[in-house]
């Protein structure tokens, strides 16, 4: 009897002991849902709804700790933008025209390009390099057209941190809808 009531403390020990070795960071799982101005989509639930002055922006949500402070804006951010494409322009005409004149320009250095789909609809993907006033940016600029208007959700960082993003991206971008 003895034998067995040592093993059983032993292994309640070994339960306590390596119950409190695990980590439990709430955080990881955590999102949020915006749901407003005729669009949805879930987004990290450390990330806050940022102030933009883009235009034709509908909404940016940015992670708080990024934030510059003198700028007091995010470099680790998703703006979703209705184009400002003419109704009636197809998706791959206004995503080709914007970005003929973009990478005109220098500074803009074009890293990739993809054709995607998201919720079953088609979409094109420009990745790139910009230069901003208050420095460099990687960008992840998604296009996609729903209820015949066109959306970007453009995707930034600073480029050291723009690989370990893309789950926050994807989120974002996987989970758009239009309602």
């Amino acid at each position: 009897m003895k034998k067995y009531f040592f093993l059983i403390i032993i292994l309640l020990s070994l339960v306590v002991l390596t119950s409190g070795c695990v980590n439990n960071n709430s955080n990881v799982n955590e999102t949020k849902t915006y749901s407003q101005n005729g669009i949805s989509f879930v987004y990290n639930g450390t990330w806050e709804i940022a102030n933009t002055t883009a235009p034709n922006a509908i909404v940016a949500v940015g992670d708080p700790n990024t934030v510059n402070a003198q700028t007091k804006d995010p470099s680790t951010f998703v703006l979703i933008q209705k184009s400002n494409a003419t109704q009636g322009t197809d998706l791959l005409t206004a995503y080709t025209e914007n970005y003929a004149r973009f990478f005109n320009n220098t500074t803009n250095q074009r890293i990739s390009e993809a054709n995607i789909t998201i919720n079953s609809n088609r979409a094109f993907e420009n990745v790139y390099i910009t230069n901003s006033s208050d420095g460099q940016r990687e960008m992840r600029a998604v296009w996609i057209m729903q209820n015949n208007t066109i959306y970007v959700i453009l995707c930034g960082s600073l480029p050291a941190n723009f690989d370990k993003e893309q789950n926050n991206f994807d989120l974002i971008i996987n989970s758009f809808k239009v309602k």
